[in-house]
């Protein structure tokens, strides 16, 4: 096969594995890569971001959304520490994603040299990043590269998925190889068996007469939504869902309870107090979800944890809960094949399941959450959302109704604000398909400046502000614990929001504001870019929240206790 250049190497390695569009931007010590994307341009993309922490960003949302892993690229020293937060926040969603960062020339690394620097921007990336990646090498030798790439892709995309890291010297770069004597990086496979597993499964639902679904990110992760609602129309029982997991099912699915935890479905926590079995697939089941009081969790109902990491299982709910350690990718299309229909019992405990999502649905609705209600029933099927953080983010989970074919992307265990709007230009590039991207008046301001990539490129994203002119969930905080003191979070008290239609000018975007429902009725969304504007109150409220009692159902604001004991008792 002869010599290649380690940069081309790479590259063609990318492209093998099915990577259509990297992120990135661009500095003196990655040229040697860019110019290696820039051969290749017919069958891979380089697209170029105004922010390295952007480029990271976008590379999670197409890895989100495509389910296949994500790149991006930056050169050395603050390049580098700028892809940090997208690092951490792939490592936490478990999020596949390769980050290549340029390095010094290896004769200019200070080694065991007792001074902070020797190159101009060198940085010892690999040592920064080890706490919050799967994997994270300094490719020292051209040699290497084969082994490196095909250990850091198979430990990202295996096992939980996650972030690596891959520094590359210029010199490194620029050699070339010998492609026949590379070394390559073998893998093991341990056998699991599914028959047992199911079977266990199929025991437990047999003996349970309120049986439900907990699922996680990790099913959206796996690739497996369509075969978990195939699985559930046919098992016939409730789902629930994690936040980041809320959009598995449409919100007419019978089997769509909501999803759990503090800022929850008041009745998808219901579910979970009444049900006598738990089967949670791909979840972490974080303190957001289950509470401080972990051992108090749903207590009347049998738990069983299904995830693919060891790590995750020691942090248990419950001592008595049943671990399995698998695959949900292989264990769902066993499980639709060999697990049994419902029974007339569990048929009775669907309908109450579904009387209660009825009873409580729009429950904690206020004005502002209804205009977002009303804003998603505009939202055309088959389109993907991204989330920023904050107020926005839940209220949105809690009152779109998702339709057939609708995505969404959230920074979910990291909460990193500024996330929507680069993830959203990664998602569009995943599947070319209509993006809708929210943000609050603060998240948007984060990486304001992708709004020049969306004009520059005019891909379909519609940028929506949820415009409160504040920022929300701290000031919530400091009236609920400071007595108000709205210091850095109000007009007037260190914080202030610009002029969405002024920045729709400056960068060449259409504009549109929303201030009531009348407005929004009306709406036919097309493929071009726009900023959208939803003015709402300035004085905002998250809830429902957990309550003090030791029951994930009874949350704050405390519903009238004739109500609570009425649908306990369905």
């Amino acid at each position: 096969m002869g010599n290649i250049k380690v940069t081309d190497y790479i590259v063609e390695y990318l492209i093998q594995k099915g990577v259509t569009d990297v992120f990135g931007y661009p500095g003196g010590v990655i040229c040697h890569f860019i110019d290696s994307l820039s051969k290749y341009s017919d069958k891979i993309n380089n697209h170029t971001m105004y922010h390295e922490q952007a480029a990271s960003f976008a590379a999670c949302g197409y890895a989100q959304e495509k389910n296949i892993i994500g790149v991006a690229y930056s050169t050395s020293g603050p390049g580098a520490t700028n892809l940090v937060t997208g690092i951490a926040n792939a490592y936490f969603d478990s999020t596949p994603v390769i980050f290549f960062t340029g390095q010094v020339d290896t004769y200019a690394l200070k080694g065991e040299l007792p001074i902070r620097q020797r190159g101009f921007q060198e940085m010892d990336v690999a040592s920064m990043v080890s706490s919050i990646t799967k994997y994270a090498v300094r490719v020292d030798s051209p040699e290497d590269i084969r082994y490196e790439l095909e250990k850091a892709y198979h430990l990202a995309v295996s096992g939980n998925p996650g972030p690596v890291v891959i520094d590359l010297p210029a010199d490194v770069q620029r050699a070339e190889v010998e492609r026949d004597s590379l070394k390559d990086y073998r893998v093991e496979n341990n056998h699991i068996d599914y028959e047992i597993i199911v079977d266990l499964i199929n025991c437990e639902l047999k003996a349970s007469k309120k049986p439900c679904f907990l699922l996680g990110n990790g099913v959206k992760q796996t690739g497996m939504r369509e075969s978990v609602v195939e699985l559930i129309e046919k098992i016939k029982i409730p789902v629930v869902t994690s936040m980041p997991a809320f959009d598995i099912l449409e919100y007419e699915n019978p089997y769509n309870m909501g999803f759990v935890g503090a800022n929850g479905h008041r009745y998808a926590n219901f579910v979970l107090g009444k049900a006598d079995l738990i089967i949670s697939l791909g979840s972490r089941m974080d303190l957001k979800q289950v509470g401080n009081k972990r051992e108090n969790f749903a207590n009347n109902a049998k738990l069983i944890r299904i995830d693919i990491d060891r790590d995750n299982q020691k942090y248990k709910v419950r001592d008595d809960e049943q671990q399995i350690i698998c695959d949900i990718k292989e264990l769902i299309p066993k499980m639709s094949e060999h697990l049994e229909e419902a029974t007339d019992e569990r048929k009775e405990w669907l309908l109450s399941c579904v009387e209660l999502k009825k009873e409580l649905d729009g429950y904690d609705m206020v004005d502002y959450t209804s205009r977002l209600k009303c804003f998603g029933k505009s939202i055309p099927k088959n389109v993907t959302m991204t989330f920023d953080v904050g107020q926005s983010e839940v209220w949105l989970a809690q009152y779109l109704e998702i339709k057939r074919g609708q995505h969404v992307h959230m920074s979910g265990g990291h909460g990193a604000m500024g996330y929507s709007l680069p993830a959203a230009i990664g998602s569009y590039y995943a599947d070319n398909r209509m993006v809708f991207s929210f943000s609050g008046d603060g998240g948007i301001q984060m990486n304001i400046q992708e709004l020049q990539f969306i004009a520059r490129e005019q891909i379909p994203v519609k940028i929506v502000v949820i415009n409160n002119r504040s920022l929300g969930m701290i000031r919530g905080f400091q009236e609920a614990n400071f007595n108000g003191n709205y210091s850095q979070t109000i007009e007037g008290k260190g914080y202030l929001a610009p002029d969405f239609q002024k920045i729709a000018y400056a960068y060449d975007l259409r504009y549109r504001l929303i201030e009531d429902n009348e407005m929004i009725s009306d709406i036919e969304w097309d493929n071009k870019p726009e900023i959208v504007e939803i003015a709402i109150d300035n004085v905002t409220h998250l809830v429902p929240n957990f309550g003090t009692t030791e029951y994930i159902q009874d949350q704050r604001p405390y519903m009238d206790r004739d109500l609570y004991d009425k649908l306990m008792g369905l």
